[in-house]
């Protein structure tokens, strides 16, 4: 008594638990996938940096504006320049002093200050000074690098929204298989749980046979053991769900959380006809090709630029500038225009050659994969229309199994069949209902494949 208290106690305590699940649908556990996925978050760093890129590609079409101001101040003059007389010079002035020195005697003078001028002297000036300038040069011709580097940026930011879309695609086709994963355990389940209310319904007619003098106890043996072949069964289940649940919640970003998914099991699914399309319309539209395309693009600008290096540069500017190097300060104004050539390249040809390889490779790579990528598309088609066969197969092997339980059931209750042959047919139903389950499941991933492969996802 105290065992069954137990174990109901338990099972109220799973259903509390069970019913504090939030049930999440196929499209809710895709948004928060979307939401909380790295490569989307990853993803739109990208796209935010090359929109940066694209900024800064744009802001060379404006003049480019530098200043400068320097300010020295140097232990001896900068320029210095020493005067001084020669020796003739110094012989005509001590002959001049001595005719001059009768008369400064006169004069109340004393001559000898004459002997004391210096025949050298030393000027300097320029010990400390400050500088300022501004220059604005507009760029007028750059063989079109300017252009060419605007649209390589621009190229840049769609092909990083194209990636984005790419990883948008992949976590929706991996949401989509978790979540059909977890869906086929659900329907395992429900089919051990019918099979298992049938061999309880088996069990006691076996029981009441034994009881009535008319049956094997035997026969009671192998429902038990075919009941415990079950539970085990179920308890594999319960643990692969538990395992499923929680690698759901670590993709979909709630890691930790309990939850819980819609388990009603698709009962009618379309035609694989529904979902074709022409396969060389498609191509143009799946990212991947559109990826290749943006390729070729990118090389042929590149060869573009690479062009435009051999050719000569036209700026023009002004500069404004004011210096003060000798205490008086002077404000300038002067226009300026360069041309740059760049003859050595013209021989060494900076590449260019190369380049053009590099173009042409891109495009045997595009056409080459875009033929993959419809062999991809026919093989995905191929394998959604496969899954479709299977799925009626185990339809009709479902009906089969039940008319073939119905006959051995009525043939173990007439006594004309045993017990083994009513216990392979239960088995026969359940592994029909479970190869069903996991047509179904099949015919859904196919489905989403195609949808990836035609860019339609």
């Amino acid at each position: 008594m105290k065992r069954v208290f137990s174990i109901s106690i338990a099972l109220l305590m799973f259903a509390a638990v069970a019913s504090a699940q939030q049930v999440y649908t196929l499209e809710q556990c895709t948004a928060l996938a979307l939401q909380n996925n790295i490569k989307m978050r990853t993803a739109q760093i990208d796209i935010n940096d090359a929109q940066m890129q694209e900024q800064e590609a744009r802001s060379k079409y404006y003049p480019n504006v530098s200043a400068n101001a320097t300010y020295f101040h140097a232990a001896d003059d900068l320029v210095q320049e020493k005067v001084g007389l020669s020796n003739e010079q110094q012989q005509n002035l001590s002959t001049q002093i001595q005719e001059v020195a009768p008369r400064l005697a006169e004069l109340g003078i004393d001559p000898t200050f004459l002997s004391s001028i210096p025949t050298s002297y030393t000027f300097g000036f320029m010990q400390h000074g400050f500088m300022a300038s501004v220059m604005a040069l507009q760029p007028i011709y750059t063989g079109g690098r300017i252009v060419t580097g605007n649209k390589l940026a621009r190229l840049q930011t769609e092909v990083k929204r194209m990636m984005q879309q790419q990883s948008e695609d992949q976590i929706r086709q991996t949401v989509e298989i978790y979540y059909n994963q977890l869906l086929s355990l659900y329907e395992k389940v429900k089919t051990i749980d019918t099979a298992t209310k049938q061999l309880e319904s088996i069990h006691r007619d076996a029981t009441n046979a034994v009881d009535a003098g008319v049956g094997y106890k035997n026969d009671v043996l192998k429902v038990e053991l075919k009941q415990n072949e079950l539970a085990a069964n179920r308890i594999k289940l319960e643990n692969g769900i538990a395992l499923s649940q929680l690698l759901l919640a670590q993709y979909i970003g709630l890691d930790g959380t309990s939850i819980d998914i819609d388990r009603t099991l698709p009962s009618s699914l379309p035609a694989p006809a529904d979902y074709r399309v022409n396969h060389d319309t498609a191509l143009d539209g799946r990212v991947e090709s559109q990826l290749l395309d943006k390729n070729v693009e990118a090389q042929q600008l590149q060869t573009r630029m690479k062009r435009g290096e051999l050719l000569p540069s036209v700026a023009v500017g002004a500069v404004a500038y004011y210096q003060n190097l000798s205490h008086v300060g002077n404000v300038n104004l002067a226009g300026m225009a360069t041309v740059s050539i760049p003859i050595s390249d013209w021989w060494s040809n900076r590449g260019v050659k190369r380049q053009q390889l590099a173009e042409r490779r891109a495009v045997e790579e595009r056409d080459d994969n875009r033929q993959l990528m419809l062999l991809q598309m026919q093989s995905a088609y191929d394998d959604l229309e496969s899954a479709y066969r299977q799925l009626a197969i185990a339809r009709q092997s479902i009906e089969q199994a039940e008319e073939n339980l119905r006959l051995n059931h009525d043939y173990y209750t007439a006594g004309i069949s045993t017990m083994s042959d009513l216990l392979d047919a239960q088995t026969q139903l359940r592994q029909s209902h479970d190869a069903h389950t996991d047509a179904v499941i099949a015919y859904l991933n196919a489905r989403t494949a195609y949808l990836v492969a035609t860019g339609r996802l």
